[in-house]
């Protein structure tokens, strides 16, 4: 949505109940029948919907952070080889293949994150810390392996 549509569809939204009540006034001055205006409800209580959200330690925020940032970081490192145009390296995940595009490598980072997060969701709380550290550590020995025995930079800009 273009930038110069948002407030004109906030002027409108907060003008609403205003054109509805003149509307409605205008009608009870010409003795026609009164008009209800449309009434949306939620009908089910907030506390009904969010008593099934799992409730997450400060530790696996945390471990699900830092599999966050090892992952991006993973995923940049790769990203600089494949546009460098893979020259004396290759992928060694499976699912990228040996020379995937930065189309693929974004995509795959994406799904990774939203798949392990959404396991770690459904988990258990011990059973969630488990799967978010396993997840830590195979991100954080990638990137370590990438960056000291391949040698891959790790620069921040």
């Amino acid at each position: 949505m273009r930038s110069r549509a948002r407030p004109l569809l906030l002027a409108l939204f907060m003008l609403s109940p205003l054109a509805t009540r003149a509307a409605t006034q205008q009608l009870a001055r010409s003795h026609a029948p009164a008009v209800t205006p449309l009434a949306v409800q939620w009908s089910v209580p907030t506390s009904q919907v969010t008593r099934h959200i799992p409730s997450w330690s400060a530790t696996d925020v945390g471990l699900a952070t830092g599999f966050l940032a090892l992952l991006w970081v993973d995923a940049a490192q790769t990203r600089s080889l494949a546009r460098q145009g893979w020259t004396d390296f290759h992928e060694s995940n499976p699912i990228l293949g040996q020379e995937p595009s930065v189309r693929r490598i974004n995509t795959y980072t994406a799904a990774a994150a939203v798949a392990t997060l959404g396991i770690a969701a459904v988990l258990p709380p011990r059973a969630r810390r488990w799967w978010l550290a396993g997840a830590v550590a195979v991100e954080a020995s990638t990137v370590i392996h990438n960056t000291t025995s391949v040698g891959v930079a790790f620069t921040i800009r």
